[in-house]
């Protein structure tokens, strides 16, 4: 297996620290706001990476954390206790802001299909271990006080900007220092923050306080995972400052860090970044609501390489509700036909197919060329179906080993095809009854009935083929 690395900018193989497990770390979300569609697509991404490397057999020690102290968490209790006084309940109104919308984040990603990660520590659970982190880098010359605030010293990181590939001369000719900072070099990043009145904070050998953004990753990371460990990733929004700080702490502190870095692409809105102020802002609530189905945002999302940027429109959600009915017309189809099995062994074909699968995700995830493969397989077992006018014991075995592949790779991408709607749940006679009254019409030559029945059908989510041997029925998506 291959994945690109963006620290060296190349593709590797991948080799984990240890046989048959590996340690994954992704930055998760602020949560200060609704989760939108970009938010999901960063985490479904690595959700599709976690289940795939489970798929190959691995044991994954999968951690997501939640940052739930933050200046944007802070202003949105701010706004919200405006009028009640300065600082009034604005310790209590920042953790009901962090925990109103971290419930939120569970909700919307749980409908999505996304599963729980091993491990999702929050921020505000690690201030301990991030002030003994601190200290060790005041220790080793790594970082420096300055009143009540602690700055990590850039010029101590003698390769700061290999994983942005920016030389430290071109980052330090557009930095400033802001009013009130008191750091040496406008790159130097805090890494405890001075309290300010009304804001959470905690006591700490350099004063009241609360920590900066960029330190909460390297602890909690090094204190699950280990302070070497197999895959960092989060968007590609996040590699700098955010990572690229993130490195610079933890091999201040005498860590070794990740050793493969995976960051998935941006997503914008009909060629537009997504923002409210553009009426573009999409949530997962939104999306859910108007599609009702989360596998077609899903199948958009699988239709771009993750390290690749991604424009939403709704003519591509229309195309992937199409991608998604074609899973379930041969779904139902091998349903119909009885398939049972499998036969104990792998047929040429179902070889192939699979193969082809794994050969796209074992090339650093490529999720286009994997999709294309399952499709490749639904386009030969319709084939396989309409060439054979009856299927034998040893045939209905085959179709089933087909589904049955069809089944656990969409497993790796966490799309609910065995939700189809039942014949059971359905007037199954009644339907009988009304496409016989429909090919009488037709041979009645009574077109405008034939159409109203089908529409009726239609309203009923009943779908007609008209075949060889007959007309079909199946449910609508």
């Amino acid at each position: 297996m291959d994945i690109y690395n963006s620290l060296t900018r190349t593709k590797e193989e991948f080799v984990p620290l240890k046989a048959g497990e590996i340690g994954m770390y992704v930055c998760g979300p602020t949560v200060y706001d609704e989760p939108h569609i970009g938010h999901a697509r960063s985490a479904y991404i690595f959700d599709v990476i976690r289940r795939y490397l489970e798929y190959k057999g691995y044991r994954v020690r999968f951690v997501r954390n939640v940052t739930d102290v933050d200046d944007k968490i802070i202003k949105k209790a701010q706004d919200g206790t405006r009028g009640q006084g300065s600082g009034a309940g604005l310790e209590e109104a920042v953790k009901e802001v962090a925990e109103k919308y971290l419930d939120l984040y569970h909700k919307y990603l749980e409908e999505l299909g996304v599963k729980p990660p091993t491990d999702e520590p929050k921020a505000t659970e690690y201030i301990a271990k991030m002030q003994a982190f601190i200290k060790l880098l005041i220790e080793r010359g790594a970082a420096y006080q300055a009143g009540s605030d602690v700055y990590f010293d850039i010029k101590r990181a003698s390769d700061y900007g290999k994983l942005s590939n920016q030389s430290l001369a071109m980052m330090e000719a557009g930095a400033r220092i802001a009013p009130g900072e008191n750091k040496r070099d406008p790159l130097d990043f805090a890494l405890w923050k001075a309290a300010k009145e009304g804001e959470p904070s905690w006591d700490s050998p350099w004063g009241k306080g609360r920590p900066g953004w960029h330190i909460e990753c390297s602890v909690m990371s090094s204190c699950l995972l280990g302070d070497e460990f197999d895959i960092h990733g989060g968007g590609i929004d996040l590699i700098f400052p955010h990572h690229e700080n993130e490195v610079a702490q933890s091999e201040g502190a005498g860590k070794k860090f990740a050793r493969y870095w995976m960051h998935n692409g941006l997503l914008t809105i009909n060629g537009q970044k997504m923002a409210k102020s553009l009426g573009n802002f999409i949530t997962i609530e939104d999306f859910i609501a108007r599609h009702s189905d989360p596998d077609y945002l899903k199948l958009f999302f699988l239709s771009a390489h993750y390290r690749s940027p991604i424009d939403y429109t709704e003519e591509r959600i229309a195309e992937a509700k199409k991608e998604k009915e074609r899973f379930w017309i041969l779904l139902d189809k091998i349903k119909r036909a009885g398939a049972r099995g499998p036969r104990g062994r792998a047929g040429k074909e179902f070889e192939h197919f699979k193969g082809k699968f794994e050969e796209a995700m074992d090339d650093d995830f490529n999720t286009p060329l994997a999709l294309a493969a399952l499709f490749d397989l639904v386009t030969y077992a319709n084939k396989y179906i309409g060439d054979r006018a009856e299927l034998n014991d040893d045939e209905r075995a085959e179709l089933a080993e087909i589904g049955a592949l069809l089944e656990r790779s969409s497993g790796v991408f966490g799309l609910s095809l065995s939700k189809i709607v039942q014949r059971g749940e359905l007037d199954v006679g009644g339907i009988a009854k009304l496409i016989e009254e429909r090919n009488a019409a037709r041979r009645a030559k009574d077109f405008k009935k034939a159409d109203e029945i089908r529409k009726k059908l239609s309203d009923m989510s009943v779908i007609l083929e008209d075949t060889k041997d007959g007309t079909e029925w199946r449910v609508k998506v």
